[in-house]
């Protein structure tokens, strides 16, 4: 299993126009094969952070994922900085709080 998370800025004033023009591609890629999760979501705190979250059942498919990328359809808010990391899995098992 592979999880990528991290974290984008934009402009605050830009981030629900970002957001919204990533809707539908967010919907494609949680329908795709191996994809477990997939998220791209407003910071609470943070007016231009935000956060990315992805599981994936395996590099492959992670890979296919990222070879059949289109640009976006409209020109985006530019992204400002990121810093994102794709973590190899070994295990997991619920989690009771």
């Amino acid at each position: 299993m592979l999880i990528v998370a991290g974290k984008g800025y934009v402009d605050p004033e830009q981030r629900q126009t970002f957001l919204a023009g990533l809707e539908a591609s967010v919907r494609h890629t949680r329908a795709e094969p191996g994809c477990l999760d997939y998220v791209v979501a407003a910071d609470p705190v943070e007016p231009g952070r935000i956060n990315v979250y992805e599981r994936w059942e395996s590099k492959e498919h992670l890979e296919a994922h990222l070879a059949a990328m289109a640009p976006p359809a409209q020109p985006a808010p530019a992204v400002l900085g990121r810093e994102i990391a794709k973590y190899e899995i070994s295990s997991s098992q619920p989690f009771q709080m």
